[in-house]
Protein backbone atom coordinates (compact mmCIF):
# COMPACT_ATOMS: atom_id res chain seq x y z
CA UNK A 1 0.00 0.00 0.00
CA UNK A 2 1.36 3.39 -1.04
CA UNK A 3 0.99 6.12 1.64
CA UNK A 4 1.64 9.79 0.87
CA UNK A 5 1.53 12.68 3.32
CA UNK A 6 1.76 16.04 1.50
CA UNK A 7 -0.46 18.11 -0.75
CA UNK A 8 2.18 18.08 -3.48
CA UNK A 9 2.33 14.27 -3.45
CA UNK A 10 -1.46 14.07 -3.49
CA UNK A 11 -1.72 16.36 -6.51
CA UNK A 12 0.96 14.41 -8.38
CA UNK A 13 -0.86 11.12 -7.76
CA UNK A 14 -4.16 12.58 -8.94
CA UNK A 15 -2.64 14.08 -12.07
CA UNK A 16 -0.89 10.76 -12.67
CA UNK A 17 -4.27 9.07 -13.06
CA UNK A 18 -4.17 7.01 -9.85
CA UNK A 19 -7.22 6.19 -7.75
CA UNK A 20 -6.65 8.29 -4.64
CA UNK A 21 -8.10 8.39 -1.13
CA UNK A 22 -7.23 11.83 0.27
CA UNK A 23 -7.78 11.94 4.00
CA UNK A 24 -6.39 13.65 7.09
CA UNK A 25 -7.33 15.82 10.03
CA UNK A 26 -9.59 18.83 9.77
CA UNK A 27 -7.79 21.85 8.32
CA UNK A 28 -5.05 19.95 6.49
CA UNK A 29 -6.05 21.23 3.05
CA UNK A 30 -7.96 18.32 1.55
CA UNK A 31 -10.33 20.70 -0.27
CA UNK A 32 -7.40 22.84 -1.43
CA UNK A 33 -5.80 19.85 -3.17
CA UNK A 34 -9.06 18.94 -4.86
CA UNK A 35 -9.59 22.49 -6.16
CA UNK A 36 -6.02 22.58 -7.50
CA UNK A 37 -6.50 19.22 -9.22
CA UNK A 38 -9.79 20.22 -10.85
CA UNK A 39 -8.27 23.47 -12.14
CA UNK A 40 -5.15 21.79 -13.59
CA UNK A 41 -6.49 18.44 -14.81
CA UNK A 42 -6.32 18.36 -18.64
CA UNK A 43 -9.76 16.75 -18.95
CA UNK A 44 -13.16 17.47 -17.33
CA UNK A 45 -13.63 16.21 -13.78
CA UNK A 46 -17.01 15.25 -12.31
CA UNK A 47 -17.27 16.52 -8.72
CA UNK A 48 -19.75 14.91 -6.33
CA UNK A 49 -20.26 14.58 -2.59
CA UNK A 50 -22.03 12.26 -0.20
CA UNK A 51 -24.48 14.89 1.10
CA UNK A 52 -26.30 17.91 -0.24
CA UNK A 53 -24.47 20.40 1.97
CA UNK A 54 -21.08 19.00 0.96
CA UNK A 55 -22.08 18.98 -2.72
CA UNK A 56 -22.96 22.68 -2.60
CA UNK A 57 -19.68 23.48 -0.84
CA UNK A 58 -17.66 21.87 -3.64
CA UNK A 59 -19.87 23.26 -6.44
CA UNK A 60 -20.84 19.75 -7.44
CA UNK A 61 -23.83 17.48 -7.05
CA UNK A 62 -24.59 14.53 -4.81
CA UNK A 63 -23.24 11.16 -5.86
CA UNK A 64 -26.80 9.81 -5.76
CA UNK A 65 -27.94 12.49 -8.21
CA UNK A 66 -24.96 12.03 -10.53
CA UNK A 67 -25.63 8.30 -10.74
CA UNK A 68 -29.43 8.64 -10.89
CA UNK A 69 -29.88 6.06 -8.10
CA UNK A 70 -32.30 7.88 -5.81
CA UNK A 71 -32.20 6.24 -2.37
CA UNK A 72 -30.59 3.11 -3.76
CA UNK A 73 -31.79 -0.51 -3.47
CA UNK A 74 -34.57 -1.47 -1.11
CA UNK A 75 -33.46 -3.51 1.92
CA UNK A 76 -32.65 -6.98 0.68
CA UNK A 77 -32.90 -6.07 -3.01
CA UNK A 78 -29.95 -7.49 -5.01
CA UNK A 79 -27.79 -4.89 -6.74
CA UNK A 80 -28.32 -6.56 -10.12
CA UNK A 81 -32.11 -6.35 -9.78
CA UNK A 82 -31.88 -2.70 -8.77
CA UNK A 83 -29.72 -1.86 -11.81
CA UNK A 84 -32.21 -3.69 -14.04
CA UNK A 85 -34.99 -1.52 -12.63
CA UNK A 86 -32.93 1.62 -13.30
CA UNK A 87 -32.52 0.65 -16.94
CA UNK A 88 -36.31 0.51 -17.28
CA UNK A 89 -36.67 4.02 -15.84
CA UNK A 90 -36.53 6.67 -18.63
CA UNK A 91 -35.00 9.48 -16.47
CA UNK A 92 -31.96 7.23 -15.90
CA UNK A 93 -30.89 7.92 -19.50
CA UNK A 94 -29.18 11.19 -18.53
CA UNK A 95 -27.33 9.54 -15.66
CA UNK A 96 -26.24 6.74 -17.99
CA UNK A 97 -24.73 9.29 -20.35
CA UNK A 98 -22.89 11.03 -17.47
CA UNK A 99 -21.41 7.71 -16.36
CA UNK A 100 -20.34 6.80 -19.90
CA UNK A 101 -18.46 10.04 -20.51
CA UNK A 102 -16.96 10.28 -17.00
CA UNK A 103 -13.18 10.04 -16.90
CA UNK A 104 -12.50 11.16 -13.32
CA UNK A 105 -14.99 11.15 -10.45
CA UNK A 106 -14.44 12.95 -7.15
CA UNK A 107 -16.49 11.96 -4.09
CA UNK A 108 -16.16 14.49 -1.27
CA UNK A 109 -17.05 13.81 2.40
CA UNK A 110 -16.74 10.09 1.71
CA UNK A 111 -16.91 9.36 5.43
CA UNK A 112 -20.68 9.90 5.28
CA UNK A 113 -21.18 7.53 2.33
CA UNK A 114 -22.26 4.05 3.40
CA UNK A 115 -20.63 0.97 1.96
CA UNK A 116 -23.87 -0.28 0.39
CA UNK A 117 -23.99 2.76 -1.92
CA UNK A 118 -20.24 2.65 -2.58
CA UNK A 119 -20.58 -0.94 -3.81
CA UNK A 120 -23.67 -0.08 -5.85
CA UNK A 121 -21.79 2.69 -7.68
CA UNK A 122 -18.96 0.26 -8.46
CA UNK A 123 -21.40 -2.27 -9.98
CA UNK A 124 -23.34 0.44 -11.81
CA UNK A 125 -20.25 1.92 -13.47
CA UNK A 126 -19.06 -1.55 -14.53
CA UNK A 127 -22.50 -2.25 -16.01
CA UNK A 128 -22.94 1.03 -17.88
CA UNK A 129 -19.37 1.21 -19.16
CA UNK A 130 -19.24 -2.51 -20.01
CA UNK A 131 -15.97 -2.95 -18.16
CA UNK A 132 -14.95 -5.34 -15.40
CA UNK A 133 -12.33 -2.87 -14.12
CA UNK A 134 -13.06 -1.26 -10.73
CA UNK A 135 -15.67 1.46 -11.24
CA UNK A 136 -15.74 0.72 -14.93
CA UNK A 137 -12.20 1.98 -15.44
CA UNK A 138 -12.71 5.59 -14.36
CA UNK A 139 -10.25 7.38 -12.10
CA UNK A 140 -11.82 7.61 -8.63
CA UNK A 141 -10.77 10.21 -6.05
CA UNK A 142 -12.42 10.07 -2.62
CA UNK A 143 -11.90 12.77 -0.02
CA UNK A 144 -12.78 12.96 3.65
CA UNK A 145 -11.93 12.17 7.25
CA UNK A 146 -13.50 9.04 8.75
CA UNK A 147 -12.97 10.47 12.23
CA UNK A 148 -15.35 13.31 11.46
CA UNK A 149 -18.99 12.67 10.52
CA UNK A 150 -20.10 9.05 10.05
CA UNK A 151 -22.66 7.47 7.71
CA UNK A 152 -26.30 7.72 8.78
CA UNK A 153 -27.54 4.55 10.45
CA UNK A 154 -30.83 3.25 11.77
CA UNK A 155 -31.08 2.73 15.50
CA UNK A 156 -28.05 0.97 16.92
CA UNK A 157 -27.02 -0.83 13.72
CA UNK A 158 -23.25 -0.90 13.07
CA UNK A 159 -21.98 1.92 10.88
CA UNK A 160 -21.65 0.80 7.26
CA UNK A 161 -18.28 2.36 6.43
CA UNK A 162 -17.34 2.68 2.77
CA UNK A 163 -13.82 1.43 3.48
CA UNK A 164 -15.22 -1.95 4.58
CA UNK A 165 -16.93 -2.59 1.24
CA UNK A 166 -15.61 -4.94 -1.48
CA UNK A 167 -15.67 -2.06 -3.98
CA UNK A 168 -13.28 -0.07 -1.80
CA UNK A 169 -10.81 -2.94 -1.57
CA UNK A 170 -10.91 -3.46 -5.34
CA UNK A 171 -10.31 0.23 -6.11
CA UNK A 172 -6.61 -0.08 -5.26
CA UNK A 173 -6.35 3.37 -3.73
CA UNK A 174 -3.17 5.31 -3.27
CA UNK A 175 -3.64 6.74 0.22
CA UNK A 176 -2.81 10.33 1.08
CA UNK A 177 -2.99 11.06 4.81
CA UNK A 178 -2.30 14.80 5.00
CA UNK A 179 -0.42 15.68 8.16
CA UNK A 180 0.24 19.41 8.26
CA UNK A 181 -2.60 21.42 9.83
CA UNK A 182 -3.13 24.81 8.16
CA UNK A 183 -6.28 26.04 9.90
CA UNK A 184 -4.66 26.24 13.36
CA UNK A 185 -1.09 27.17 14.23
CA UNK A 186 -0.95 26.72 18.02
CA UNK A 187 0.79 23.42 18.88
CA UNK A 188 -1.14 22.98 22.14
CA UNK A 189 -4.50 23.51 20.44
CA UNK A 190 -3.55 21.19 17.56
CA UNK A 191 -2.61 18.50 20.10
CA UNK A 192 -5.92 19.04 21.87
CA UNK A 193 -7.87 18.65 18.63
CA UNK A 194 -5.91 15.50 17.81
CA UNK A 195 -6.87 14.10 21.22
CA UNK A 196 -10.51 14.80 20.43
CA UNK A 197 -10.20 13.20 17.01
CA UNK A 198 -8.76 10.00 18.48
CA UNK A 199 -11.02 9.90 21.54
CA UNK A 200 -8.21 10.08 24.07
CA UNK A 201 -8.24 13.41 25.90
CA UNK A 202 -5.01 13.94 27.83
CA UNK A 203 -4.83 15.66 31.19
CA UNK A 204 -3.11 18.61 29.53
CA UNK A 205 -5.83 18.95 26.89
CA UNK A 206 -8.52 18.65 29.57
CA UNK A 207 -6.99 21.53 31.50
CA UNK A 208 -6.82 23.67 28.35
CA UNK A 209 -10.46 23.07 27.49
CA UNK A 210 -11.72 23.45 31.05
CA UNK A 211 -10.29 26.94 30.90
CA UNK A 212 -12.55 27.65 27.91
CA UNK A 213 -15.84 26.90 29.75
CA UNK A 214 -17.76 30.13 30.16
CA UNK A 215 -21.19 30.89 31.66
CA UNK A 216 -22.00 34.19 29.98
CA UNK A 217 -20.30 34.64 26.60
CA UNK A 218 -20.73 37.72 24.48
CA UNK A 219 -23.95 37.36 22.49
CA UNK A 220 -22.09 38.21 19.27
CA UNK A 221 -20.10 34.95 19.40
CA UNK A 222 -21.63 32.39 16.99
CA UNK A 223 -23.07 29.33 18.71
CA UNK A 224 -22.56 25.81 17.39
CA UNK A 225 -25.43 23.61 18.54
CA UNK A 226 -26.56 20.06 17.86
CA UNK A 227 -30.21 20.60 16.86
CA UNK A 228 -32.08 22.89 14.46
CA UNK A 229 -34.74 23.80 17.02
CA UNK A 230 -32.04 25.25 19.31
CA UNK A 231 -30.58 27.27 16.44
CA UNK A 232 -33.92 28.70 15.29
CA UNK A 233 -34.94 29.67 18.80
CA UNK A 234 -31.64 31.41 19.55
CA UNK A 235 -31.46 33.29 16.23
CA UNK A 236 -35.02 34.55 16.63
CA UNK A 237 -34.51 35.67 20.23
CA UNK A 238 -31.33 37.56 19.35
CA UNK A 239 -32.93 39.30 16.37
CA UNK A 240 -35.83 40.40 18.55
CA UNK A 241 -33.43 42.24 20.87
CA UNK A 242 -32.48 44.66 18.11
CA UNK A 243 -34.41 47.89 17.50
CA UNK A 244 -36.44 48.28 14.33
CA UNK A 245 -38.48 45.88 12.28
CA UNK A 246 -37.62 42.76 10.32
CA UNK A 247 -36.74 42.97 6.65
CA UNK A 248 -37.75 39.68 5.03
CA UNK A 249 -35.95 38.95 1.74
CA UNK A 250 -37.25 35.99 -0.30
CA UNK A 251 -34.85 34.18 -2.58
CA UNK A 252 -35.32 34.43 -6.33
CA UNK A 253 -35.71 30.89 -7.63
CA UNK A 254 -36.18 29.26 -11.00
CA UNK A 255 -36.04 25.76 -12.38
CA UNK A 256 -37.47 22.30 -11.64
CA UNK A 257 -39.18 22.09 -8.26
CA UNK A 258 -37.33 18.96 -7.19
CA UNK A 259 -33.97 20.65 -7.74
CA UNK A 260 -35.14 23.79 -5.93
CA UNK A 261 -36.27 21.67 -2.98
CA UNK A 262 -32.77 20.21 -2.82
CA UNK A 263 -31.17 23.67 -2.78
CA UNK A 264 -33.56 25.01 -0.14
CA UNK A 265 -32.93 21.98 2.06
CA UNK A 266 -29.14 22.00 1.86
CA UNK A 267 -27.98 25.58 1.45
CA UNK A 268 -26.87 27.36 4.60
CA UNK A 269 -28.49 30.47 3.11
CA UNK A 270 -32.19 30.63 4.04
CA UNK A 271 -34.98 30.74 1.49
CA UNK A 272 -36.33 33.80 3.31
CA UNK A 273 -33.54 35.89 4.81
CA UNK A 274 -34.81 37.87 7.80
CA UNK A 275 -32.54 40.72 8.92
CA UNK A 276 -32.43 43.92 10.93
CA UNK A 277 -29.75 46.60 11.02
CA UNK A 278 -27.24 45.60 13.66
CA UNK A 279 -27.76 41.86 13.14
CA UNK A 280 -24.75 39.58 13.40
CA UNK A 281 -24.44 37.62 10.16
CA UNK A 282 -22.21 35.07 8.48
CA UNK A 283 -21.22 35.07 4.81
CA UNK A 284 -22.34 31.91 3.03
CA UNK A 285 -20.23 32.15 -0.12
CA UNK A 286 -16.75 33.15 -1.25
CA UNK A 287 -16.17 36.32 -3.26
CA UNK A 288 -12.85 37.79 -4.37
CA UNK A 289 -12.13 41.49 -4.19
CA UNK A 290 -13.82 43.41 -7.02
CA UNK A 291 -11.25 45.66 -8.76
CA UNK A 292 -10.42 47.30 -5.45
CA UNK A 293 -14.00 48.52 -5.01
CA UNK A 294 -15.38 45.71 -2.86
CA UNK A 295 -13.31 43.81 -0.28
CA UNK A 296 -13.24 40.04 -0.49
CA UNK A 297 -15.19 37.83 1.88
CA UNK A 298 -15.16 34.10 2.57
CA UNK A 299 -17.68 31.48 3.58
CA UNK A 300 -17.87 31.42 7.39
CA UNK A 301 -16.65 34.98 7.91
CA UNK A 302 -18.84 37.04 10.24
CA UNK A 303 -19.88 40.67 10.43
CA UNK A 304 -22.67 43.12 11.27
CA UNK A 305 -25.43 44.46 9.05
CA UNK A 306 -24.88 48.24 8.89
CA UNK A 307 -27.59 49.23 6.44
CA UNK A 308 -30.57 47.83 4.59
CA UNK A 309 -31.66 50.31 1.93
CA UNK A 310 -34.08 50.26 -0.95
CA UNK A 311 -32.66 52.76 -3.51
CA UNK A 312 -33.12 51.40 -7.04
CA UNK A 313 -33.20 47.93 -5.52
CA UNK A 314 -32.58 46.25 -2.19
CA UNK A 315 -29.10 47.07 -0.88
CA UNK A 316 -27.30 45.54 2.11
CA UNK A 317 -23.99 46.63 3.59
CA UNK A 318 -22.11 44.44 6.04
CA UNK A 319 -19.14 45.47 8.16
CA UNK A 320 -16.85 42.51 8.67
CA UNK A 321 -15.30 41.79 12.04
CA UNK A 322 -12.08 43.10 10.51
CA UNK A 323 -13.67 46.49 9.85
CA UNK A 324 -14.20 46.31 6.07
CA UNK A 325 -17.53 47.64 4.80
CA UNK A 326 -18.91 45.44 2.03
CA UNK A 327 -21.85 46.44 -0.19
CA UNK A 328 -23.42 43.11 -1.04
CA UNK A 329 -24.93 41.86 -4.24
CA UNK A 330 -27.13 38.81 -4.60
CA UNK A 331 -25.34 35.53 -5.27
CA UNK A 332 -26.62 32.62 -7.36
CA UNK A 333 -26.22 28.96 -6.46
CA UNK A 334 -26.81 26.47 -9.27
CA UNK A 335 -28.11 22.94 -8.78
CA UNK A 336 -25.69 21.75 -11.46
CA UNK A 337 -22.89 24.19 -12.28
CA UNK A 338 -22.36 22.44 -15.63
CA UNK A 339 -26.01 22.83 -16.68
CA UNK A 340 -27.23 26.41 -17.06
CA UNK A 341 -30.81 25.15 -17.33
CA UNK A 342 -30.77 23.51 -13.90
CA UNK A 343 -32.42 25.14 -10.89
CA UNK A 344 -30.94 28.40 -9.59
CA UNK A 345 -31.29 29.96 -6.13
CA UNK A 346 -30.42 33.65 -5.89
CA UNK A 347 -30.13 35.37 -2.52
CA UNK A 348 -27.84 37.65 -0.53
CA UNK A 349 -25.05 35.30 0.66
CA UNK A 350 -25.83 35.71 4.36
CA UNK A 351 -27.39 33.94 7.30
CA UNK A 352 -27.91 34.99 10.89
CA UNK A 353 -24.77 34.02 12.77
CA UNK A 354 -26.02 33.83 16.32
CA UNK A 355 -26.36 30.08 15.98
CA UNK A 356 -26.02 27.17 13.54
CA UNK A 357 -25.88 23.39 13.73
CA UNK A 358 -22.59 21.54 13.87
CA UNK A 359 -23.66 19.61 10.77
CA UNK A 360 -24.06 22.78 8.70
CA UNK A 361 -20.75 24.13 10.00
CA UNK A 362 -18.93 21.26 8.28
CA UNK A 363 -16.26 22.75 6.02
CA UNK A 364 -16.29 26.20 7.65
CA UNK A 365 -13.41 28.03 9.29
CA UNK A 366 -14.47 30.28 12.19
CA UNK A 367 -12.56 32.80 14.27
CA UNK A 368 -14.61 32.03 17.37
CA UNK A 369 -17.56 29.90 18.45
CA UNK A 370 -19.59 29.18 21.58
CA UNK A 371 -19.97 25.40 21.43
CA UNK A 372 -22.48 23.13 23.15
CA UNK A 373 -21.46 19.50 22.60
CA UNK A 374 -23.23 17.96 25.58
CA UNK A 375 -25.77 16.33 23.23
CA UNK A 376 -23.24 15.24 20.59
CA UNK A 377 -24.02 11.57 20.10
CA UNK A 378 -22.52 10.77 16.70
CA UNK A 379 -18.86 9.83 16.15
CA UNK A 380 -16.70 12.82 15.34
CA UNK A 381 -19.43 15.41 16.00
CA UNK A 382 -17.61 17.06 18.88
CA UNK A 383 -14.32 17.08 16.96
CA UNK A 384 -15.99 18.71 13.95
CA UNK A 385 -17.31 21.51 16.17
CA UNK A 386 -14.02 22.30 17.90
CA UNK A 387 -11.92 22.01 14.76
CA UNK A 388 -13.89 24.74 12.96
CA UNK A 389 -12.20 27.37 15.15
CA UNK A 390 -8.81 28.84 14.26
CA UNK A 391 -7.42 29.30 17.78
CA UNK A 392 -7.94 28.14 21.34
CA UNK A 393 -8.72 31.74 22.27
CA UNK A 394 -11.73 31.56 19.95
CA UNK A 395 -13.18 28.43 21.60
CA UNK A 396 -15.87 28.92 24.24
CA UNK A 397 -17.63 25.92 25.79
CA UNK A 398 -21.11 26.15 27.28
CA UNK A 399 -20.33 23.46 29.86
CA UNK A 400 -17.97 20.61 30.53
CA UNK A 401 -18.99 17.42 28.77
CA UNK A 402 -19.31 13.91 30.13
CA UNK A 403 -17.67 12.37 27.09
CA UNK A 404 -17.61 12.27 23.31
CA UNK A 405 -17.99 9.53 20.72
CA UNK A 406 -15.27 8.18 18.43
CA UNK A 407 -15.67 5.15 16.15
CA UNK A 408 -13.35 2.30 17.08
CA UNK A 409 -13.60 0.96 13.51
CA UNK A 410 -12.58 4.32 12.03
CA UNK A 411 -9.58 4.43 14.37
CA UNK A 412 -8.55 0.98 13.13
CA UNK A 413 -8.73 2.24 9.55
CA UNK A 414 -6.08 4.88 10.34
CA UNK A 415 -3.99 2.50 12.40
CA UNK A 416 -3.80 0.24 9.35
CA UNK A 417 -2.54 3.14 7.21
CA UNK A 418 0.50 3.77 9.39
Amino acid sequence: MKLLTTQEQALAAMLGGENVCATGKAGTGKSTVVREFVSTCPHPVDVTASTGIAAINVRGRTLHSFCGIGLGPRPGQPVTKFIESLEQHPPFARARERIRRCRTLIVDEVSMLDGRIFDLVDHLFKHVRRSAAPFGGIQLIVVGDFLQLAPVRKGMEPYDWAFDSPGWRDAGFTYVNLERVWRQDEPEFIDCLNDFRQGNLSARSSRLLQGRVIDFPDDSIPRLLTHNVQVDKWNRSMLDRLPGKDTAIPAIMRGPQGQLDFLCRNLTTPEVLVLREGATVMFTANAPASDGRRPAFVNGQTGTVRSIGTGFGLEISVETDGGALIPLERYTWQYDWQDKHSAAFTQFPLRLAYGMTIHKAQGLTMHQAFIDIRAAREPGQAYVALSRVRSLEGVFLKAWFNGFVVSRRALEFYENLS
